[in-house]
This record gives structure tokens, sequence and C-alpha cells, in this order.
């Protein structure tokens, strides 16, 4: 009986792993959770064979709808859809939508930096991208931190104006502290901090190092 019992179960995993394999593949996706574990088999009793850290690109080369199967260390291994994402993508029109936001933010250059700004009279960073957006229908949450959690996660390649940039407090700390919004060509536009003005900058700067994700409202 007990022999009976792991030739089903062998069977089971067998067959989840050929639906795995016969499934769509070569698609690019990105980790969403703090920490995703890498798993041998597409079970969650499965050994953990590796992690991968919040916003990791991985190829997926299988699917089930509940299951990736992805290239690791030179072999396959499998991470759950629930903690996966595509990157999305832009319709000409909300392209667009994006470009236009863009030059709408570039009319608020020089406007001075407020704590707690909301307004063409001074912006915080967060209160300036959230105005911004406001013009445009679209109601943001307040603090850079909540904002962070706005639309649809982007990876960093393929970023379109319009986009949220979110920046941690520090390289490689996990707290969002800043926000701008994406112009193009690798550069932002933000409203920095006390004593400066709203300004575009380049994301090759020493903000580049502290940038942590990015968020597709449109």
């Amino acid at each position: 009986m007990r022999n009976l019992f792991k030739v089903i179960l062998l069977t089971a995993l067998l067959l989840i792993t050929l639906t795995v394999c016969a499934s769509a593949d070569g698609e690019r996706a990105y980790t969403t959770a703090d920490v995703l574990n890498v798993r041998s088999q597409p079970s969650m009793t499965a050994e953990i064979v590796g992690q991968y850290p919040y916003g990791s690109t991985v190829d997926i080369t299988g699917t089930n709808d509940i299951w990736y199967q992805i290239r690791f260390n030179n072999s396959y291994a499998y991470v759950h859809s629930d903690y996966v994402a595509f990157s999305s993508t832009q319709t000409p029109e909300q392209s667009i939508l994006g470009q236009n936001l863009v030059e709408t933010a570039k009319q608020y250059i020089g406007t001075p930096y407020v704590y707690g700004g909301m307004s063409p009279a001074g912006f915080d960073c967060s209160g300036f991208v959230k105005y911004i957006y406001s013009l445009y229908g679209v109601s943001l949450d307040r603090t850079a931190a909540s904002q962070a959690h706005n639309g649809t996660w982007v990876a960093r390649d393929q970023l379109q104006p319009g986009d949220i940039i979110c920046f941690a407090n520090s390289r490689g700390g996990s707290y969002i502290g800043h926000v701008g919004i994406y112009v193009g060509n690798n550069q932002f536009i933000h409203s920095p901090r006390t004593g400066y003005t709203v300004t575009i900058e380049s994301l090759d700067g020493s903000y580049g190092a502290r940038y942590s994700s990015a968020r597709r409202i449109f």
C-alpha cells in the first residue's frame, strides 16, 4: 500500500512538471515578494533551493498557471505564480498620456520645495507627484512610501515617461522616502528637498544609487 502511494505521488508530480514544461515559455518576469523561495519541484512542500529578492528578473521556461518553471543555477526550478508579475506595457494612447503628463510637470520647474506642500505654492516630493497626477484625474496616495504601491510594478529597463520612480532613503535601503516622475532618456523630474526647487535630474546621479522601484499608473 505504501509503495502504491509513492507511485501515485510521483506520477502526480510528474504530470504537474510535464504540464509546466508543455506551456508557453520564453517570457521575462519579475518577482513581487520581499523574498521569493525557489523550489526544486512545483510544490509548497518541495525543497527550497534558493531565493530571489523583490524585483529580481526571472526567465520563465514554462507555466501551468500555478507554478512557473525557471532556469536556476544551470537547472530547472519553480516559483509560485502569485509572486511573479510580467512587466506592464503601454498602449499608444497611454504612452501619449504619460508624455503629456511629463510636459505638464515641466511647467512647475523652479517651484520651491515645501515640506507637506501639495500646491503650486510649494511641493514636497510626493505632494508634487500627487498634484501632477490629480490634473489628469488620478488620485494617488499621499506619501512616497504609499505611492510605491500605487499602479503596477515596472522594470527599470522598461521605464516610460510618466512612470513614478521610487527611491530608498539610502543605498540598498528598503524604506521608500522619495519619489519623482520619469521624463525619459534616463531622467526624472522631482521636488528634491528643503532649499531646492522642482528640477530634472539624471538617474545616473546620486539618486540613481538609491533607485528602488517604479510604478506605472496609466
